[in-house]
Parts: structure tokens; C-alpha cells; sequence
């Protein structure tokens, strides 16, 4: 017989036949060759046994009293239990026609009776083989369908907790299984922590899922930390029959009737990355093949989740450069670079909707005097607090406060009224005021304070926001000349008139 991993040399086989002699001359005969015989006397008694325990092969007699073998033949092949199990036929009919309708209803092979034990045996090893190479291929196929399907939404996919989701939904989706959920190692826990990624088939789970998330493993505790550290598939047939040690979760699995659990790993050189556990409602023994395929499959998905990993960190790294190119490295607040960038953008918009842009311009009043009286390390520390009063008076998540340059600093307001620019001009100014910097060289206040110009347009073809800078600067002049620590605001109606 043939030895390879897919074939089963204690293959399970029924015999179904009327006659007591036949089924012990076969019995016998392949018991001998080391297969699992199982036997049936008539068709009602062949259905139950194959639909509760599918044999991987059939021998059938075909003249049988009540159902005879082509009936019982077609309700196999009608049932996906049974469908794809290799059908002999034994009769002492050996007419074409009867050889016809034997293959007609599904039957694989035909042999006629009385047989050859070596002719028989041959058959049947050629059938095993056969099958053992089509459930290969099915196998391999699903392998690489569900790898398929993974991969393809693992690169769809945000983050890994987000891609984590899509394997464990695939994943449960094609073995069938209840629950999935991932474990992923935290370094300075030195345990496994519960990831956001999870799949439940129906919500009765979810308590399970919630009792779940405050929980951590370390090496060697619960079904997680065992297969973390062995770096093994385990799989528990019946969790009831285990201690807490084993896993740790025993009370609320039965609660929710979770009663097998298989947990593998998903390793990226010789580390874990992350361990996949899968529960099922119903009790399950330990299935090889299916251990293989999810094994296999988390094997390749090891590289894709380290590779999302690495595009994850450099999206944030990015996004984070992005920022900080995006702000003043003194004052934290936008630079003059993202001032124009937004001006422009919020000028467009507000265009098409012609909807009013109001600008802010502040300047800190005799602030090179600061500088010669404190030193321009406090000089530093004060525009730091200037920067934060003005972004704490400008709360909208629209509006932008930049440092336009030197002591002066700029606050655009998309969609806000002259009137709307002024009330926050004047609350920019009396948060400064409530700093309480002492300024003992200003000619405005015994405090640091702020000089105003507000500027309101509403962006059509005839104007710039060059315009709308210019008229914020001449309010911004204005307010200087009416003594400083004052807003002063300026239309562009007024402007031109």
C-alpha cells in the first residue's frame, strides 16, 4: 500500500452487502491489508452509518432487498456529506447495461462477482489513491484561495488589527469554525495582550469577546501562552475537560457553549508575531488537515503582517514629518509655509460657496524692547505663550493660527463675518492680556500685549487673498496708531472705498 501524507493506510471502508458470507470474506480480506472495515446488511442501515461517519470508501453489492445498491448509490451522491466518496460496485451482474447504470448513479469502478481478493485490493488502492490525490488538491486550493483572499485583505487593509479582522473572519469563514480572535505579544507586559481584530459568526459570542479583552497570557498559560511558547499549533478537542491552566477562560466558554479550540501561530523568523485562536460551538476532534491548512496559511501570512507593520510605522512616521514640516518649530503652531497652503485652499472653497473669509494679523506690541530687556531666551518663552493663547481663543477646528514671522502671528477664520473676526480679535487680546508678562519697556501696557488687524472678504474673481492680507495689515496699522493693545477691523468694502 501506499505511504505518502495524504493517503491513509488504515483507510476507513464500508461494505454494504446482503449476504453474511460476503461481507466476512471481505471483512477479512481487508482487515488483513490493515484497513478499518465497517459492514452493512441493507440500505437503511448503509445510509445511517455513512451520513454519521463518511467511510473514505464504499463497496457495494447492487441486488438488495427493500433499496438495492443504485438507490442507495444515488442518495449518497445527493448528499454533500457524502458526495465525493469513492463508490465500488460488487454484483454478480455482468451485463453492459448493469456496468451502465452503475456509473450512470456515480459508481467509480464496477467489479464482478466472483472476484479476485489481488483484483479487488488493486481497485481499491487505485480509488484510496484517487481520492487521497483529490482531497490533496482540494486542500491546496483552499490553501491558496484563503491565501488569496487574505492577502488581498491584508493590502486593503488600514492597520493590523484591521487586517488581523479580515484573516480571522476568511479564516473561520472557510473551516467553519465560530470564533476567531488574535493574540499579540507586548514587550514590556513580556505577555500576550488581546488584539482589536476578532470575528464572531453570531452575536451570542460576544460576551465571550468582552470577557476576553482585559485579559493577558503570558508564556505557557492558557491556550495563547502554551502555543506562543512551543510555537505549535494545539488544538483541545473538549475544553470542559481541562483546567484553568489549560485555558483560562473555562467559565464563560461554557456560558456561551464553546467547546473546541484550536490555537497556531503566526511566526516571522524564529518569533511569534501574533497567535490565532479559533473556538467552536460544537465539540470537534483533532482534524491533521485542517491544522495544516490554517497552519500553512498562517505561515505566509507571517511576512504580509510584518510587512503591514512596516508600511503602518511608515505611514505614521510620514504623517508625523508631515506635521511637524507643517509647524513653527518655536511656537508649535502652523508656520508660514502651511499659512499660505491654507489660505489658498480655504480662498478657493469659500469662493465657490461665497461664503466670507475673515484673517486675524497680530503683532506683539514693542516687542524688540522685550527682547533687550529680558534676553531672547525669555523672548522665546513669551511668543511660546502668545502662540497658546491665541490657539486656546481660536477653538474652531477650521480655524488656523500660524506664526507669520518674527513677534507677528496670523489666525485664519474660513466662513466667519467682520463682525464674527472681531469678537475673536478682541478675545486673542484679552487672553494675552490675562498672561500677565510683565513688559516694563512697553509703551501699550505694564504686560505683553497684542495689536489686531481683522480683515473680511468674500473671494470672488476681483480679489486675492493677497488683498485680504494687505487690508489686515493696514487694520493692523491702524490699531498701532490708535495707541496698540487694540483690534481694529476693516472690511473689503471699506478698503476700497
Amino acid at each position: 500500500m501506499i505511504q505518502d501524507r495524504y493517503f491513509i493506510a488504515s483507510s476507513d471502508i464500508l461494505v454494504i452487502d446482503d449476504s453474511p458470507t460476503n461481507l466476512s470474506l471481505l471483512t477479512q480480506m481487508l482487515s488483513e491489508q490493515g484497513y478499518n472495515v465497517r459492514v452493512a446488511p441493507n440500505g437503511k442501515l448503509a445510509l445511517q452509518s455513512a451520513l454519521t461517519n463518511p467511510p473514505d470508501l464504499i463497496l457495494l453489492d447492487i441486488m438488495m432487498p427493500s433499496m438495492d445498491g443504485y438507490e442507495i448509490c444515488e442518495e449518497l451522491k445527493a448528499d454533500e456529506r457524502t458526495r465525493d466518496i469513492p463508490v465500488i460496485f460488487l454484483s454478480g451482474l455482468n451485463e453492459a447495461v448493469d456496468k451502465v447504470q452503475a456509473f450512470a448513479v456515480g459508481g467509480v469502478d464496477y467489479v464482478t462477482k466472483p472476484f479476485e481478493p489481488l483484483e479487488i485490493l488493486a481497485r481499491i488502492e487505485n480509488q484510496l489513491r484517487l481520492r487521497s490525490l483529490q482531497l490533496q488538491l482540494q486542500e491546496q486550493n483552499a490553501q491558496l484561495q484563503l491565501l488569496l483572499t487574505t492577502t488581498q485583505a491584508i493590502s486593503k487593509a488600514a492597520n493590523v488589527d484591521s487586517a488581523l479582522k479580515v484573516i480571522l473572519e476568511k479564516i473561520c469563514q472557510t473551516i467553519g469554525w465560530n470564533f476567531g480572535e488574535a493574540w499579540l505579544p507586548n514587550p514590556h507586559l513580556k505577555a500576550l495582550v488581546c488584539s482589536r481584530g476578532w470575528y464572531a459568526s453570531d452575536s451570542s459570542l460576544l460576551p465571550f469577546r468582552q470577557h476576553s479583552q482585559g485579559l493577558t497570557f503570558p508564556p505557557n498559560v492558557g491556550l495563547p501562552g502554551r502555543v506562543w511558547l512551543s510555537k505549535k499549533p494545539a488544538w483541545i478537542e473538549d475544553i470542559s475537560q481541562t483546567n484553568e491552566r489549560c485555558f483560562r477562560r473555562l467559565k464563560i466558554a461554557a456560558a456561551v457553549g464553546i467547546k473546541s479550540a484550536l490555537g497556531v501561530p503566526i511566526i516571522v523568523g524564529d518569533r511569534v508575531s501574533a497567535v490565532l485562536v479559533f473556538l467552536h460551538k460544537n465539540q470537534i476532534a483533532p482534524d491533521e488537515r485542517l491544522i495544516e491548512l490554517v497552519n500553512a496559511v498562517a505561515t505566509q501570512l507571517g511576512a504580509l503582517i510584518q510587512r503591514k507593520k512596516a508600511e503602518t510605522a511608515l505611514k505614521k512616521a510620514n504623517q508625523e514629518l508631515e506635521r511637524l514640516a507643517a509647524l513653527d518649530g518655536l511656537t508649535s503652531v502652523a508656520n508660514r509655509r502651511q499659512f499660505d497652503k491654507i489660505l489658498q485652499q480655504e480662498w478657493y472653497r469659500l469662493k465657490r460657496e461665497q461664503l466670507p473669509l475673515s484673517l486675524i494679523m497680530c503683532d506683539v506690541d514693542y516687542f524688540k524692547r522685550y527682547n533687550d530687556r529680558y534676553g531672547h531666551l525669555e523672548g522665546d518663552n513669551c511668543l511660546k505663550q502668545v502662540a497658546s493663547a491665541i490657539a486656546s481663543a481660536s477653538r474652531r477646528p477650521a480655524d488656523l493660527v500660524a506664526r507669520y514671522g518674527g513677534e507677528e502671528f496670523a489666525v485664519i477664520l474660513p466662513n466667519t463675518s467682520a463682525e464674527g473676526a472681531l469678537k475673536v480679535a478682541e478675545l486673542i487680546r484679552k487672553q494675552v492680556q490675562q498672561l500677565k508678562i510683565p513688559h516694563v519697556l512697553s509703551g501699550a501696557s505694564q504686560y505683553v500685549s497684542l495689536s489686531l488687524g481683522v480683515s473680511t472678504i468674500v473671494p470672488n474673481a476681483d480679489s486675492s487673498p493677497l488683498e485680504l492680507i494687505e487690508i489686515a495689515d493696514l487694520a493692523l496699522y491702524a490699531a498701532k496708531q490708535q495707541g496698540r493693545n487694540c483690534a481694529v477691523g476693516r472690511s473689503y468694502a471699506i478698503a476700497t472705498s
